[in-house]
């Protein structure tokens, strides 16, 4: 047999172990991901219980000077930190929790979770959106957080979900995009009208001197 017959034969050999080490490595790597993401719902769970157990605790008309509120919040921020560092670790390698995986409970305390910070937002947001897409998660979380950080970078609401009050009475949303575009895309994550938003929030929060408030024609928002 000629030599470069026998090199190319070993090259092919070569590159058949190469694809069999690989495809093994990466089911390896799969099999280690999901033992991994296994007990994201009741992580999250955890977290946020001890989140709420220390928030619970602050006594936020305490004075300056007090020294127990002082290290009732220093605890907090510690779980704030362990928390943000534990759930951006687990978004990373298993995305948003996905209800018919981990339980829809575990969404509703990631978002809890998550909201506390806006670099935990912005993480979170491109795996919410996907699993949004996929029908694993509750579209009305999405169009909040991403009204969040839209908020928070000086940037008008997509989907008019944050509200603000005025003159003491009235609730409207906080200033978003085209009221049309917003009402549009509100309908694709399924979720009521801006109107009906309003109505909503106005008959919940009822204030002395403000009695017609909830009778009121709805406060057209920026656009």
């Amino acid at each position: 047999m000629r030599s470069s017959t026998v090199r190319r034969m070993m090259r092919i050999c070569l590159v058949g172990v190469g694809l069999a080490g690989g495809a093994a490595q990466a089911q390896t790597q799969t099999q280690e991901t999901a033992a991994a993401c296994a007990g994201y719902g009741e992580d999250v769970q955890v977290m946020l219980e001890a989140d709420g157990a220390l928030r619970g605790r602050q006594d936020y008309l305490a004075a300056p000077e007090d020294g127990g509120q002082a290290r009732r919040g220093a605890q907090l921020a510690l779980v704030e930190r362990s928390n943000a560092m534990r759930l951006e670790t687990l978004l990373a390698r298993c995305g948003w929790p996905l209800r018919s995986v981990h339980g829809a409970k575990a969404g509703e305390a990631a978002w809890q979770l998550v909201r506390h910070s806006l670099a935990l937002q912005q993480a979170a947001a491109p795996h919410l959106e996907r699993a949004v897409a996929a029908g694993e998660a509750d579209g009305r979380v999405l169009a909040q957080l991403l009204d969040r950080i839209a908020l928070a970078k000086g940037e008008p609401q997509r989907y008019g979900t944050q509200m603000r009050q005025l003159d003491g009475c009235r609730w409207t949303p906080q200033p978003m995009d085209d009221r049309a575009r917003v009402e549009e895309r509100r309908r694709t994550l399924g979720l009521p009208g801006l109107e009906e938003q309003e109505r909503q929030a106005n008959v919940m929060v009822i204030h002395e001197g403000c009695e017609n408030q909830v009778a009121m024609p709805p406060l057209q928002a920026n656009k």
